[in-house]
């Protein structure tokens, strides 16, 4: 079940086209160290979801658990106290995208994040058509799933 959610968002991810682009849900997210979860510790997280917890050097795919409490971002279908903060699947031909080296930095980043105090991360993320939805002229997601926009735009700065 898994690998077919997994295709279906490559698919919408990598084939939406120029109106579905335009239909996007998108965000600008500040995580502080207590805001998400990524890496080993996705192990320890106690959902229904099956959290990917390391970096695929392959494809440069990872996932974060990020707590719905400390984003501004609806998600009143989601049963969990987590969203599920994805990398979009790497596809060279896909003109909106990040090389794995990309990734991987984001990546490395936010695991590092996890120890400190003082530091904090600032991401563009977004929902692709079919995963937000508009109620009452405000965006919100249909599930758990946002993805890190692409081209990416993430920050590392000190509180």
């Amino acid at each position: 079940m898994r690998s077919a959610l997994a295709a279906f968002a490559a698919l919408v991810l990598a084939h939406a086209p120029a109106a579905a682009e335009a239909a996007e849900a998108a965000w600008t997210v500040v995580l502080h160290p207590a805001d998400f979860v990524i890496g080993a510790a996705l192990k320890d997280l106690r959902t229904r979801h099956a959290w990917a917890a390391e970096f695929d050097a392959r494809t440069g795919a990872f996932e974060v658990a990020l707590r719905k409490t400390a984003v501004a971002i609806p998600a009143p279908r989601c049963r969990m106290d987590h969203l599920i903060l994805t990398i979009p699947f790497y596809y060279p031909e896909n003109p909106k995208q990040a090389a794995v080296a990309e990734r991987r930095a984001v990546y490395d980043a936010l695991v590092a994040l996890q120890g400190s105090r003082s530091r904090i991360i600032t991401a563009r993320v977004e929902a692709p058509e079919g995963l937000a939805r508009t109620d009452r002229g405000r965006a919100e997601l249909a599930a758990c799933n946002l993805y890190f926009a692409l081209p990416l735009s993430v920050n590392v700065s000190t509180q």
